[in-house]
């Protein structure tokens, strides 16, 4: 009979401990700000990012929607993301960044969502390098001059969809009136909460792996 105690008790304790690790591993963890990858060089608001490599830019201004499908937090601004696209698709141009280690995640993508929008795939990460971006999702706006105009979180968190605080779009609106960014969209730029890039995460692990040898 104790032995049958001390097993239920084990059983109960396990339970519960995968109840908690299963809790924090799709909300508590994403409460927090993504991690700053050991190597990242930080790019601000203002700078010129030459991305005439990557990508084929032909209208004055340009969104950047970076994108990860293994990201719970990615997907679950899709929704979201699409309206945006579509409302501002005819004025500025989009373009999908996906960040995947597979091949084909871009058709997987253009399969699943169905938006008529050039997708790229940053596999190895120089397009987010080059814009300062370590997280998704995340929305970086340039203006003609190919300049960060904004860059940051679509909203407060990613359980967070009110229109009065999504910065992406109060921000592209502001652009499109010619206007400065606003102090209190500025002042919300702090670090971007979301999933680790999968590039970023392979260059650590190989670093790590590095240092383990040595």
């Amino acid at each position: 009979m104790k032995g049958r105690i001390i097993i239920f008790s084990l059983a109960c304790s396990f339970i519960l401990f995968s109840i908690g690790y299963l809790f924090w591993e799709q909300e508590l963890k994403y409460a927090k700000p993504t991690p700053i990858p050991q190597h990242f060089h930080e790019v601000k608001i203002g700078e010129r990012v030459d991305l005439d490599s990557y990508l084929n830019i032909s209208k004055k201004n340009v969104v950047l929607h970076f994108y990860n499908a293994d990201c719970p937090c990615s997907r679950f601004n899709m929704k979201d993301f699409e309206q945006f696209a579509r409302t501002y698709e005819s004025q500025v141009q989009f373009f999908v960044i996906v960040q995947s280690t597979d091949d084909d995640a871009v058709e997987k993508f253009k399969r699943k969502y169905e938006l008529n929008l050039p997708v790229i795939l940053d596999k190895d990460g120089k397009i987010s390098d080059r814009c300062g971006i370590y997280s998704t999702p995340q929305a970086v706006i340039l203006n003609s001059s190919s300049e960060i105009y904004f860059k940051g979180n679509y909203n407060k968190t990613r359980f967070c969809s009110r229109k009065e605080t999504k910065f992406a779009e109060l921000a592209l609106d502001h652009l499109l009136k010619e206007e400065p960014l606003p102090l209190f969209i500025l002042s919300e730029l702090s670090a971007p909460y979301g999933c680790t890039l999968p590039s970023d995460a392979a260059s650590e692990n190989l670093a790590t792996n590095f240092l383990n040898l040595n």
